[in-house]
């Protein structure tokens, strides 16, 4: 039997070529309804970017926006490695206790720091006087001033000097007004003992009948026998040397007449 002419037709119909492929070529998606998707020959759009039906049972993933300016992916790839790079702290992690301690430490040292400079400075001499308010009112006498200092012996012009002693303490006193008296001077070391013999003045009319005038000059008959004595009392490595006036009434009183009126440490200052 042959085939019929129109059947024959109807196998070997072609496309044509104006309308495109009617059909869906090998791989390409088809919609649930059946029909092939069209694409556009020249649209650009590739068969794997074409996005697939949404299935409704999975939860929405927020996908980044990367057309968004806020979003810049070559700035979140770099913190991210920066993060993973960043090296470890060594320093510590203190508490709120840890500060608390430390501050209470601080305190501390700095109250220390305080109290011995406090007993350091007590112990040294920065005064030429033991707190002595000039003038001193005596009974029959005010002294002005009186300044103490050290100095070498003088063996021909010092009487009464111990020997092997090389240094003195002395001291220049100047009156301010007087009537008539005597005053007695001791040089006390600091074991507490009188050092030497004392000196007598007498004054009348405001000046030392000894020299007319209103100052004098003092000075022990002991002191020390080598330099480096001097030099750990000038360094106030030692207790302190003190001057000790007495008054007494009358140009001759007796020993028991006289009353102490001043007490002041000797300077360490040389002369």
């Amino acid at each position: 039997m042959e085939p019929s002419p129109d059947k024959d037709k109807i196998d070997r119909l072609q496309p044509d070529p104006k309308m495109g492929d009617l059909g869906p070529k090998e791989g390409e998606f088809i919609p649930e309804t059946g029909d092939p998707m069209a694409v556009e020959p020249d649209s650009g759009i590739s068969r794997d970017s074409v996005e697939e039906p949404l299935d409704m049972d999975k939860p929405l993933e927020s996908v980044p926006d990367r057309d968004s300016p806020d979003q810049d992916p070559e700035k979140e790839e770099d913190s991210a490695s920066i993060s993973e790079e960043k090296a470890p702290s060594f320093l510590p992690k203190f508490s709120r206790n840890d500060f608390l301690w430390l501050g209470a430490l601080l305190l501390a040292l700095v109250g220390v720091m305080i109290i011995a400079l406090r007993l350091f400075f007590n112990d040294i001499n920065t005064k030429s006087t033991d707190d002595v308010d000039f003038p001193v009112k005596g009974d029959n006498v005010v002294i002005k001033k009186i300044d103490t200092y050290w100095r070498k012996t003088d063996r021909e012009k010092d009487t009464g000097i111990q020997l092997n002693t090389k240094f003195i303490p002395a001291a220049e006193v100047l009156l301010k007004s007087s009537e008539e008296g005597s005053l007695r001077f001791f040089f006390e070391n600091p074991e507490g003992d009188l050092v030497g013999d004392p000196v007598t003045l007498t004054f009348s009319g405001g000046n030392f009948r000894e020299t007319g005038e209103k100052n004098a000059d003092i000075h022990a008959t002991g002191g020390f026998e080598d330099l480096g004595d001097y030099n750990e009392y000038l360094t106030e490595k030692v207790h302190f040397w003190h001057l000790i006036v007495m008054e007494g009434p009358g140009l001759q009183p007796g020993g028991s007449d006289f009353k102490e009126i001043m007490r002041m440490r000797v300077s360490p200052r040389r002369r």
